[in-house]
């Protein structure tokens, strides 16, 4: 019997020893990446409401739209890895001014999959369009490796269910 006093997943507690990440950058391979510290991603749905005339009352709301962000924390050698495979792909499009190669515009797919140590699940999600939206460097002293945090803004994200289907708010 599971310990249920322990937050889990169909009986299996997922946890950072677990996780695997992998790129896809157009016109290049997909990479698996295993210098980062951190992965962050959320997204939601905001509607928008119709109200009658008496009282204010919501009568209605819209469908909604899809808002997803999200941002890694490299190390500095998965920060260069990325960023070397978004100059590749950038150059390949033709975004470059002079000798500067402009890599925000190059959108690319993450992979986050999850497997705990005794079964066969893998549980997986997926950050679709990503865009490179900044850096930010932290050194310090100390024995811990540089740092660079990344924020990305993604398309949409999805999550894959046991039946196989990718699951997305809108």
């Amino acid at each position: 019997m599971p310990n249920l006093s322990q937050p889990n997943v169909n009986g299996d507690i997922c946890s950072w020893a677990d996780i695997g990440l992998s790129i896809d950058v157009p016109d290049g391979a997909e990479f698996p990446v295993f210098d980062f510290e951190a992965l962050k991603w959320s997204d939601k749905v905001e509607v928008g409401e119709q109200r009658g005339a008496s009282g204010g009352r919501v009568m209605g709301t819209t469908r909604g739209a899809l808002s997803t962000e999200a941002s890694i924390t490299f190390t500095r050698a998965g920060a260069t890895q990325l960023i070397e495979a978004l100059e590749v792909a950038a150059i390949t499009l033709g975004t470059i001014r002079g000798d500067a190669v402009a890599i925000s515009g190059i959108r690319f797919n993450l992979l986050v999959q999850h497997t705990p140590v005794g079964s066969d699940r893998i549980y997986e999600a997926k950050l679709v369009g990503c865009r490179f939206l900044g850096r930010s460097h932290d050194y310090k002293q100390g024995n811990e490796a540089d740092m660079v945090e990344v924020p990305l803004n993604p398309l949409w994200a999805a999550e894959k269910s046991s039946s196989g289907n990718w699951i997305v708010l809108l």
